[in-house]
């Protein structure tokens, strides 16, 4: 594991980066919340094209969890509802930070109540993105040389979780994709 604190200009062109591919930054909410320093903060970007926010992590990647590059968190959602997104990708990354255990594709979070009040969203799995370019996911240095990996967030219902634990993550992408389940959506219903 490496130590990117200890590396200044590892991850110059980070913001850009991530305004590239998810658009501009409209506001942060602080690393500081309620008194408390979780270690990192949450922009929330407007997408210039597609109708979608996004709920992303800064500062996440100088924290002590476990992984082959260091991560940041992106959390996306229909606009309006980037409140919902900001509080799913707190939660999440409060947790990585927190355990400090590993995170990768496929891994997630699953609670027993909804995660945002009056939707059915129980849990997250971790995935690259599914709506921005593919490109999004890893960030490389001006030499080409991968710096950080995103991993997205993406919201699950209690009966998608259930059905993960007989099929492929990629199963459950086909599933919505034939439905044409709006994954922006924190108020949709379960495709299963």
């Amino acid at each position: 594991m490496s130590y990117p604190h200890k590396e200044p200009d590892r991850f110059d062109g980070l913001l850009e980066h991530v305004e590239r591919y998810l658009g501009p930054a409209r506001y942060t909410q602080p690393a500081e919340i309620e008194g408390r320093d979780r270690g990192f903060a949450v922009g929330i970007h407007d997408h210039p094209e597609l109708s979608m926010v996004t709920a992303a992590t800064t500062g996440a990647r100088f924290q002590a969890i476990q992984s082959p590059l260091p991560l940041e968190f992106a959390c996306s959602a229909r606009p309006g509802q980037e409140d919902e997104a900001a509080y799913l990708v707190h939660v999440f990354a409060d947790m990585a930070v927190e355990n400090g255990s590993e995170v990768e594709y496929d891994d997630g979070f699953l609670n027993e109540e909804p995660l945002v009040p009056g939707t059915s969203i129980h849990g997250l799995l971790a995935a690259p993105h599914p709506r921005a370019d593919e490109m999004f996911n890893l960030f490389r240095n001006a030499r080409g040389e991968l710096q950080l990996q995103f991993i997205t967030l993406v919201p699950i219902t209690g009966p998608e979780a259930e059905y993960l634990r007989d099929h492929e993550t990629g199963e459950l992408f086909e599933l919505w994709e034939s439905r044409g389940t709006d994954l922006l959506d924190v108020y949709r219903a379960s495709a299963v």
